[in-house]
């Protein structure tokens, strides 16, 4: 699941981080994240491997399109499994670019939690929407679930987004994240894993999305921070 997984390990919910590791070269964009954000720490971070992150040009996938009206790029799927529900509390703002921004960052959402649920690390949606540490998070995630034979079900909901653009070709996405009523299933028996509601549920995310310079203007993760346990975002 997006930003932490819980499973069951005998009769004890366990709750795991993958946060990557930010790294001297990242660190100026997770300052410049977490300006965007509403506060708070992360939960901890794990080493993630990086032997399978590749920088991912938008420009390769050409399966089928979910373009926005005014985007004529060939996009891959993000249609999700028929027991996942993804809600995106984030109206159009008006603005060409920031609108551009979340509908990608949905799309990145969408794509990352399909191959999850799927166990399918080649699923081109969330390569096609991530880049960098963005596109190791993305994999970490996936692994995550393909490890511990779960996979995400549930109404998932995201919302409270806010934009700032930090530079050209450059925009960083904080938002919060409700999984009150996200599970996890086993990925073999199909069997449920409901929690209990808890300040867990809650999720802050602060993102930086890259404009990839060979596509018509798909906007990629490329840096994501995570804080876990976000009072903040109860509504």
């Amino acid at each position: 699941m997006f930003g932490y997984l819980r499973y069951l390990t005998g009769d004890v919910i366990v709750t795991r981080s993958f946060l990557p590791t930010v790294s001297a070269v990242s660190a100026v964009a997770a300052a410049a994240l977490l300006l965007t954000g509403c506060g708070g720490g992360s939960g901890g971070s794990d080493k993630i491997d990086q032997s399978d992150a590749t920088t991912t040009s938008a420009a390769a996938p050409t399966t089928t399109a979910s373009a926005t009206p005014s985007d004529t790029v060939k996009r891959p799927s993000t249609v999700l499994p028929k027991d996942l529900t993804m809600t995106f509390d984030w109206p159009k703002t008006g603005d060409t670019t920031k609108d551009a921004v979340l509908n990608d960052a949905e799309q990145y959402i969408r794509g990352y939690n399909r191959a999850a649920a799927a166990h399918n690390l080649k699923d081109p949606a969330y390569q096609f929407y991530s880049r960098d540490q963005g596109l190791t998070y993305a994999q970490a995630q996936i692994k995550a679930n393909i490890s511990g034979n779960w996979a995400p079900m549930g109404d998932d909901r995201y919302y409270g987004d806010k934009l700032k653009v930090v530079g050209s070709g450059s925009v960083t996405l904080s938002y919060c994240r409700n999984q009150t009523k996200a599970y996890s299933k086993n990925f073999t028996s199909g069997k449920v894993n409901i929690t209990t509601p808890s300040d867990s549920d809650y999720v802050l995310y602060n993102v930086l999305f890259t404009k990839d310079a060979v596509s018509n203007g798909v906007w990629q993760a490329s840096h994501v921070v995570v804080v876990e346990r976000a009072t903040q975002c109860k509504q």
